[in-house]
């Protein structure tokens, strides 16, 4: 393989640094182009940001039931890539994983809660007892299940939304696109034709993204909050930055750039070239070998451990420990390899290896907790370490 004489750029931004590497062209112009990349990436940024009050993932996750927001073409489809990754993934992956967290750390307490009032109440009672008093009934709380709760709340909320629901529908929607009507332009993910095609069952996932997703013709969205007492916190980062890669690299066919590889904090890659860019996998462990992977038109993308300690939390579980140690994984799209890397990690080696058979397209390496490596499909892309 014939060495690259190449340039590399970096620029921070969605609390990492991209970096750019592009063959084939002089300096200048090289540093041009990424220029224009990194400002591309710094538009996305501005849509996605959860810290930014102004970002549309930030005005989603305050929006109120049955109100509509107008959202740019980019969140759309990060959204919607989103909920059908979660979908696929049997609930491995989901980008309202901080409301499921805070959901669950609040059952707990209240779990907590309730044991404590028991064991109080139930000393008050013997002490009146022994007093020649009458036992009262206090301290008891009552816990309506999910479903009972959201169904009662419900039914209160589209009573009250309903108007407001109709208004904004029948309103201006994106650029002065008209919406008559919510029958018209609400595209269900969780019951429309999503749902047909893929033939399964998908009201488990209603709560888990409770977001209609709104489409009219001409390209414009908007997102719907659909379900009223759910907690709403939308977090990008398992996917913005290998949408961002994805999205900003079509930047270089203006510039005539084919030679490249662009690089998200490092865990996500994408390449493209007339040879392949290798790039390391596996490392950052004492205990197993890194190797190479051959990018040509594909992405890697990876997640562990090794570097944040146990932060990724597993939606189904409902914990903040993973199975593995960590996952890398190969796709053409850096979004989808940028999902999956995370998704691997909170399912099952038997699991990953049904969906790696049904996708052709998807490599994957996983480190299990007890050091043992997986790798799923025998790829000639793959070169082991020495």
């Amino acid at each position: 393989m014939t060495e690259k004489k190449t340039f590399s750029f970096s620029h921070q931004a969605m609390a990492t640094f991209f970096e750019v590497f592009v063959a084939g062209h002089d300096e200048a112009y090289a540093r041009s182009a990424a220029h224009e990349f990194f400002r591309e990436i710094d538009r996305l940024e501005e849509f996605f940001s959860r810290f930014d009050e102004r970002s549309e993932i930030s005005r989603i996750n305050r929006l109120r039931p049955g109100e509509v927001l107008p959202v740019s073409l980019e969140t759309y489809e990060c959204l919607k890539l989103s909920f059908e990754m979660m979908v696929e993934t049997g609930g491995a992956f989901n980008v309202n994983f901080r409301a499921l967290r805070q959901e669950f750390s609040e059952i707990k307490a209240g779990e907590r809660k309730v044991k404590s009032w028991d064991e109080r109440s139930g000393k008050r009672e013997r002490q009146s007892s022994r007093q020649g008093l009458e036992p009262t009934e206090t301290g008891k709380i009552e816990f309506r299940s999910g479903v009972e709760g959201s169904e009662k709340a419900g039914k209160t909320a589209r009573k009250k939304y309903k108007n407001r629901d109709e208004e904004q529908m029948a309103g201006t929607f994106g650029c002065g696109v008209p919406v008559s009507s919510s029958k018209q332009s609400v595209m269900n993910l969780t019951f429309g034709a999503y749902a047909e095609n893929k033939k399964i069952d998908l009201k488990p996932y209603l709560r888990l993204f409770p977001l209609d997703l709104v489409e009219q013709a001409g390209g414009y969205g908007a997102v719907r909050l659909n379900i009223p007492d759910v907690v709403l916190d939308l977090d990008l980062g398992a996917i913005g930055k290998g949408y961002a890669l994805e999205k900003a690299v079509r930047i270089f066919e203006a510039w005539e750039i084919t030679d490249f590889l662009v690089s998200a904090g490092g865990s996500t890659v994408y390449a493209c070239g007339s040879e392949p860019w290798p790039v390391s996998v596996g490392g950052g462990f004492d205990f197993f070998q890194p190797g190479k992977i051959y990018l040509k038109e594909r992405a890697l993308s990876g997640s562990g451990h090794e570097v944040k300690g146990e932060h990724i939390f597993d939606p189904r579980k409902k914990c903040q420990k993973s199975r593995h140690l960590a996952a890398w994984v190969s796709h053409p799209s850096p979004a989808v390899a940028d999902v999956l890397s995370t998704a691997f990690m909170a399912m099952g080696l038997e699991e990953i290896s049904k969906y790696t058979e049904s996708h052709p397209e998807v490599w994957a390496l996983v480190l299990t907790r007890n050091k043992k490596s997986h790798r799923f499909k025998e790829v000639e892309f793959f070169e082991k370490g020495d």
